[in-house]
């Protein structure tokens, strides 16, 4: 299985917009100097799904999130692959 540090960020756009009735839900998609980032909601929270250059993907919470959420949905999206 793939690991999420793996994933591209036609990858992780491409799962990110098959899960919006998961609560996911792909606001923007924008490219800085060192990564690509998915700006995102998750059951109406912010979250960021950063695919740097060099050190893979991450999921970036913005608001308040347990380290249990963010594998929780780390998996779902691993899972859709």
């Amino acid at each position: 299985m793939t690991r999420f540090h793996a994933l591209t960020i036609e990858e992780a756009k491409r799962v990110v917009e098959q899960l919006k009735d998961d609560g996911l839900l792909l606001e923007e998609a924008i490219s800085i100097a060192e990564a690509d980032v998915l700006r995102c909601r998750f059951l109406g929270r912010r979250i960021n799904i950063k695919i740097d250059l060099v050190y893979g993907a991450k999921i970036d919470p913005i608001d308040s999130f347990s380290s249990r959420e963010v594998e929780e949905i780390s998996n779902l999206i691993l899972m859709r692959l």
